[in-house]
């Protein structure tokens, strides 16, 4: 009987790199999705606490932004294991057409995996990356104030400054269960 074929990483666009028994990396969503799934969803346990709306991540439509050179994923990977990403959303600015922009959508490491110099490691992978892009900006956001890890000191200390405050709100629902339109004006 043969040896079974192990199948690693499938890394694209950039040399992966080594921190000590973590791989950064850039990898395809469409290659790791079921891989990553519990990582997302921890994140989301963690992070999305005013939302009361089940766990169902559209991964087809990132997929397809993946594809469009619209979306890019970062990953940190310990002896073959995903325990954290970086995701970004990358696009034309709309006020400057000239420029391109990374806006990171989601910046996580599970837990047990934190305080050992990752974060930074994998944000200056990806910072070192996103240029190779065509990106001028990047721009980061912070979930502390819904329970998320309070990382305004950590992002200052990497060059970042607020430029804006972002708040949610959830809409009222119809009766008939489709979100409200407004009404016409008179």
């Amino acid at each position: 009987m043969s040896e079974p074929t192990v199948v690693g990483p499938t890394y694209y666009a950039f040399e992966p790199r080594e921190v000590g028994t973590s791989v950064l990396g850039v990898e395809r969503l469409s290659n790791v999705a079921e891989e990553i799934h519990s990582v997302y969803e921890a994140h989301y346990r963690e992070t999305e606490a005013f939302c009361d709306d089940p766990f169902n991540p559209d991964y087809a439509r990132c997929q397809k932004m993946e594809e469009d050179g619209q979306f890019v994923l970062f990953t940190v990977r310990i002896f073959g294991t995903i325990i954290g990403y970086i995701q970004y959303f990358v696009f034309r600015d709309i006020h400057c057409q000239s420029v391109f922009q990374a806006k990171e959508d989601a910046f996580f490491l599970l837990k047990e995996h934190r305080g050992r110099g990752l974060a930074p490691a994998l944000l200056a992978y990806a910072e070192h990356c996103l240029p190779q892009l065509g990106c001028k900006y990047v721009s980061m956001s912070s979930k502390a104030p819904m329970g998320g890890s309070d990382i305004d000191g950590f992002l200052k200390s990497q060059g970042y400054k607020p430029v804006a405050l972002s708040y949610a709100k959830r809409l009222e629902e119809s009766e008939h269960g489709t979100m409200q339109q407004p009404a016409a004006a008179s």
